[in-house]
This record gives C-alpha cells, structure tokens and sequence, in this order.
C-alpha cells in the first residue's frame, strides 16, 4: 500500500497528496481499523476500541462506516472497508504492484538496511512503522529479525504467544520481554527470567547478551539486592566486549533503577548524568525518555514532588512519541512500581495506576500472561 500519513491535531489523513478530513471518532475508527489491517472486528469490538467511555449503539458504528467508506471511495484502489457477515468489519488492504526485491539492486537493499538499523537505533517507531507497512509500494522484503521485531514494537503482541509457525527457540527472547513488561508481581517475573535463561543457548548471541543486562532490574524489582548487584559484572563484560553506544545506554538505564530501587540516590544520580553526556552526541529518544523518568524519580527521592511528577510525565511523553509500544509499557510498568515501593505521591500513583489499567486493557496483559505460562508449562 502507498504512504498514509497522518496528521492527528487535523484528523486528516493523506495519500498521494490527496487529503481526507475526517471527524474525530471517524478518524479513531479508521486509524484503529489500519492498524489491525486485514482483521474482522465485531460492532462491539469497535465500541469498545472506539467509544470506551460512551454508551452508543451497533447503528453508532454503521453510520461511521458509512461515512468512511463515502469519504475513502477515492482510495478504493488502496483499501476498502468490507463487511464481514456474521461478525462486523474489516479493512482491507489491495496488492499493489511494485518492482520485486530481487528486481532491484544490492545497494538500494544496503540503504534500506541501513535506514532500518539507524530507525532502530534512534528510537524512531513512527518511521520503522512506515517502512514495515510499505515493503510492497517500496519494493523490498524485510529480513526475518525486523520482520518479528516490528511486530513487537508495534504491539502485536497476540502474534507471539497465538502463531505456532515459528518453533518457540526463536520467540522465547521477546515471550520473555512479553511477560516481564506485563506483570506488576516481580516476584513471577522472577520465576519466568529463571526459565528463560535456562533456555538462553537457543536464542541469537545478542538476545543472549541482553538477557544478561536485563537480568538486573528483575532481579532488582524482586529486592534481590545482592543477586542484581552480581549481576552487573557480567553485564559490564558484555558491554566492553559489545562496544556499542546503544548496548552502554541499555545497561546504564538497568543500573540506575537498582540503585533507584536500593534507594542510593547519589549513585543513580551519577549513571544518570554520564548516560545524559552520551545522549548529547547521540539523541536516541527511547533512552533520552527513560533517564529523563529516571532523572524524576530521582527527585522523588529528594522530595522535590511537584517537580518531579513534570519530569516522569515529560519522560512518560517522549517514550510515547517513539511509537515503540514496548518501551511505554515498561516505562509506566517501572514507575508504577517506583510509586508503588516508596509511598511519595498518592495521587501520581493513582494516575499510573489508571494509565496502566488501559494498557492492560487494550493490549490484553492477562490474557499475554496466561498463554506464556502455560507455554513455559509445555516446555518444561
């Protein structure tokens, strides 16, 4: 399919240099039915997706789809909206044609490769998206690694614990993350990393190292203050054999929520401010989001409340804006249990309890949960 982009201030979407104006829920519906492309959805389904905090009616959403279709006709040739009898509605996606990726030569495949990796890199999920979405118009076939990863960033979280095609060995990194991000309960974290790493050999050698860095925050949220503190040795092993920026960066954020968690605040304070130093020369948004909750948990622990609830909350907004599902999860996930630990702010608890029962809801947290256990179940 060609380039959608979308202007959400306008609810405006646009193709081709050609713009549809939308209403407000017109413009939720079609957004959330792109997003989960080529899916029926039931009348109730789309209620609740799109009117959660309303009481319309199955003619509510006929008479949207109604106006969508009018106002998309001349995009036919891209997409329709189909109606699926016995269940609801469905967008669907035409095929287009585009020049095959063996069509095209290895330096156009290099660049895209290199685009992909610097996206990455940077935190830029928004554009990681656009490429995913667009392989056919683009003429190039994403390798396997993104192939998977995208749906991971993008919050396709069903894929992973529903799809039987690919053999467990090469999901159990992400089944991990998977359950590890969903679960307040540190101590079932716990268990879930022990069955991970018991399996660790079958995963690729940089799931393997990054495994090992993770390990601490678990350990860590579980209060297994000496095995998180353990674990940062072989940890840093990894980090000066792998010598990257992004790997440093990773590693810096898991040991500043230890000593956040441990309550030694001078220490946070120091990881902070040398991962700041590299973000200067290296802006990825991901990581610039999660020091900067870091740096706002900081100062609840200096008892400067007020300014510490703008800081989380701005650090909340710039992992929003990467549009990589993961990473907001976790943040709300770790600063939800920050509050949670130390009692600072009633209210800002409050708020990220709310903000993480709608994660919970609209990515399905109980149900992920539920068919990760039972898989570790069956391979134990």
């Amino acid at each position: 399919m060609g380039l959608i982009t979308w202007s959400d201030d306008m609810y405006q979407i646009h193709y081709g240099g050609e713009t549809v104006v939308l209403l407000p829920k017109e413009y939720a519906l079609f957004q959330f039915l792109y997003t989960w492309k080529n899916r029926a959805f039931s009348r109730s389904d789309l209620l609740d997706r799109v009117w959660p905090l309303e009481e319309p009616t199955d003619r509510t959403v006929d008479d949207h789809i109604y106006r969508l279709r009018k106002k998309l006709q001349k995009w036919s040739h891209l997409l329709t909206i189909d109606t699926v009898r016995g269940v609801g509605y469905r967008l669907t996606l035409k095929e287009q044609q585009s020049p095959s990726p063996s069509a095209l030569n290895s330096d156009f495949s290099e660049n895209i490769k290199k685009m992909l990796t610097t996206y990455h890199g940077m935190g830029m999920g928004a554009a990681l998206q656009t490429l995913y979405a667009n392989q056919q118009v683009l003429g190039f076939q994403m390798d396997s690694f993104y192939a998977t990863y995208l749906r991971f960033v993008v919050g396709d979280f069903g894929w992973f614990v529903e799809d039987k095609t690919p053999p467990i060995s090469d999901k159990l990194f992400y089944l991990f993350h998977l359950y590890h991000m969903t679960e307040i309960d540190s101590q079932k974290t716990l268990e879930v990393l022990q069955w991970a790493l018991k399996n660790a050999k079958s995963m690729p050698e940089n799931y393997q190292d990054e495994m090992q860095i993770t390990a601490i925050s678990v350990y860590a949220q579980a209060k297994e203050w000496e095995r998180a503190k353990k674990q940062l040795l072989p940890a840093r092993e990894v980090i000066e054999r792998v010598n990257l920026p992004g790997f440093q960066l990773f590693f810096q954020a898991e040991e500043a929520l230890l000593y956040l968690l441990m309550g030694e605040i001078d220490e946070a304070e120091k990881v902070i401010q040398r991962s700041e130093e590299i973000l200067q020369e290296l802006p990825m948004q991901r990581e610039l989001g999660s020091f900067t909750i870091a740096r706002g948990l900081c100062l609840y622990h200096r008892q400067e409340i007020t300014k510490a609830r703008r800081v989380v909350d701005e650090g909340i907004e710039v992992v929003r804006a990467t549009k990589f599902v993961p990473h907001l999860i976790y943040a709300v996930h770790n600063s939800l249990l920050f509050l949670r630990n130390f009692g600072y702010d009633a209210e800002w608890e409050r708020k990220y309890q709310k903000m993480w029962a709608e994660l919970s809801e609209e990515y399905k947290f109980d149900y992920l949960q539920k068919k990760i256990r039972a898989i570790i179940s069956s391979t134990i």
